[in-house]
């Protein structure tokens, strides 16, 4: 067994904070609270939160892995251990609720079918193209599927990759990769998708492959325009609280219905960079202490949220008349089930299996959910 001592670079406090954020936006987005004036409406770009997710592991893989002796075994290890025991858990627990309790649902959902889309979930290949069906017992677990893809696939070839070294080519990239984000995005309920059997298009894995391979390369673009502490990366975080001023613009025009809250995904490279520069008023606020631990269990939060939903539904009924109350009373507990999942499952058996191998890690690095 090959051991390698890596001193872990600093601690991005900030964007493990921006990750919770994501987490609970799509968390809320979700749940769709009855919030008073309709404040409910800027947490509607809750899809576009996921490819903020994607930006963050293209960022964060490489934080931590260029500029090492990158070895592939050890490597996909980490990987596995951060992202595999809660990924399975969650799994068989939507599972069993979908397939146990109704004979009608076993009816129209052979065993066989069942069969085979268990296997392809378990292997993460659901949302693949070509050998990907679609199909997620746990629903937002499309997007693991696909950051698998980009663990497995996209990241080692970007690490053999020269980075490009102008700005202006890495603004052209930016703007060419959240386009190509933001397209799949938007279209992703329409077009990819059946609008009277809502069925799944064929071409829905290969627009979401398309979708979270842009944003990740997006983000390794990103790490490198901070490794090299270049002019964009200065002027980010120099304006980092304008950026924030834009992205709260964004949401308020989309309010008024003249744009979409989903054109937030083209600020995302550029909210990275200004939060990997922890001395700015945003990013000191990202990485305080409540935000940051936040971000800690946002992985717990994207993976048990639904399950935590299929059990009110259970209990109240149907969600469209759901009070303000059942609404608190859901995500109440949607946080506690997240941080006993953190604290029980998912940092023990993280651990558990990063024994194997010592593995680069960056300290407190952000979770690739």
């Amino acid at each position: 067994m090959n051991f390698q001592h890596i001193e872990p670079r600093p601690n991005l406090r900030a964007l493990t904070g921006l990750r919770g954020v994501a987490a609970l936006v799509v968390m809320l987005g979700h749940f769709n609270p009855a919030l008073p004036y309709h404040l409910e409406h800027f947490f509607r770009w809750h899809t576009a939160a996921v490819d903020l997710f994607f930006y963050l592991s293209g960022f964060t893989l490489s934080y931590v892995y260029s500029g090492t002796s990158f070895r592939f075994a050890p490597y996909l290890t980490a990987r596995v251990a951060r992202i595999y025991p809660l990924y399975f858990l969650t799994l068989v627990v939507v599972g069993a609720a979908f397939t146990l309790p109704s004979q009608v649902l076993r009816a129209t959902y052979p065993a066989h079918s069942a069969l085979s889309d268990f296997v392809r979930q378990v292997l993460m290949v659901n949302d693949w193209p070509i050998i990907g069906t679609g199909v997620h017992w746990n629903t937002q677990a499309w997007s693991v599927s696909i950051e698998w893809l980009c663990y497995l696939l996209l990241f080692p070839l970007l690490l053999r990759l020269t980075p490009p070294r102008s700005e202006n080519v890495k603004l052209l990239l930016f703007a060419a990769l959240t386009a190509v984000s933001y397209v799949t995005l938007l279209f992703s309920e329409t077009w990819l998708v059946n609008p009277v059997t809502n069925a799944v298009n064929a071409w829905r894995p290969w627009g979401n492959a398309l979708r979270g391979t842009s944003a990740f390369t997006a983000g390794w673009i990103a790490f490198w325009s901070f490794e090299q502490r270049d002019q964009l990366h200065s002027l980010c975080t120099r304006f980092s609280p304008a950026l924030w001023l834009c992205f709260v613009a964004v949401l308020t025009l989309s309010y008024t219905a003249y744009i979409e809250p989903q054109m937030v995904v083209f600020l995302f490279p550029f909210i990275v960079l200004a939060a990997s520069d922890s001395n700015s008023g945003p990013s000191r606020l990202l990485g305080a202490r409540p935000l940051h631990f936040l971000g800690l269990i946002s992985y717990s939060i994207y993976m048990v949220h639904f399950i935590v939903a299929i059990a009110f539904a259970r209990i109240f009924g149907r969600w469209a008349g759901w009070s303000l109350w059942i609404h608190a009373a859901l995500i109440a507990a949607t946080f506690a089930a997240s941080v006993c999942s953190y604290i029980l499952i998912e940092r023990p058996a993280r651990d558990a299996l990063r024994k194997w191998r010592i593995v680069p890690q960056a300290k407190g690095q952000m979770n690739p959910g």
